[in-house]
């Protein structure tokens, strides 16, 4: 299990920072929740994204499997609340939330097309992901270490096939960010000129909506 207090603290390094502000913006456009609404966040690990959509006018539900991760991010307050649970099982009724989002945690699920579906039950309005993107730099340079250790890398196509099952089928819309996996100067310069849409950041962001 991974220390959240070491994982945590990554997002407060000049490179967390930046990273976690490119993925968060990048969520929040495509997704466009309104203030107010309910979301759900599965994997929320340490609960620093949990912790962003709720500073950001959403009433928020973060949902673990690991207890060391819930009681961490209880412990740093804001207006969220946390639940243990199975993501593959998910303890909610449908449409339950307006919203769900899952960041860099279907990453680790071992069948990430029954988590969807699950996610995609609970929520009302759409959702988004945040996947790690086979496509990109950060895959040759970042795969098998580090906080990376065992984590699977996706692609929009099988994105696709986790979505051919959904009823109703969604609409999809994806953009990436992180095209340069250092975060420095080069990297942030980089990044200003190179379009969202374009798919080969290290970040994939894909977002669910209801038609």
């Amino acid at each position: 299990m991974t220390d959240p207090h070491l994982y945590d603290s990554w997002y407060y390094t000049p490179r967390g920072r930046w990273i976690a502000r490119r993925e968060f913006s990048l969520l929040m456009r495509l997704l466009k929740p309104h203030a107010g609404c309910t979301l759900l966040d599965v994997g929320s690990g340490t609960g620093y994204f949990t912790r962003r959509f709720a500073a950001n006018g959403l009433h928020v539900t973060g949902l673990d499997s690991a207890s060391a991760m819930l009681q961490f991010a209880r412990e740093q307050g804001g207006d969220a609340d946390y639940v243990q649970g199975d993501a593959a099982t998910l303890p909610f009724a449908d449409g339950c939330f307006d919203y769900c989002t899952a960041i860099t945690s279907l990453c680790f699920v071992a069948d990430p097309a029954r988590t969807l579906a699950e996610m995609w039950r609970v929520c009302r309005r759409g959702l988004a992901l945040g996947l790690l993107n086979r496509h990109s730099l950060l895959y040759l340079v970042k795969r098998g270490r580090g906080g990376y250790r065992g984590a699977r890398w996706d692609t929009m196509a099988a994105v696709r096939g986790w979505c051919r099952p959904l009823q109703p089928a969604p609409r999809l819309e994806n953009a990436s960010a992180v095209w340069l996996p250092g975060g420095g100067r080069l990297a942030r310069g980089v990044e200003s000129w190179l379009p969202e849409a374009w798919s080969g950041g290290g970040f994939l962001a894909v977002a669910l909506h209801r038609r």
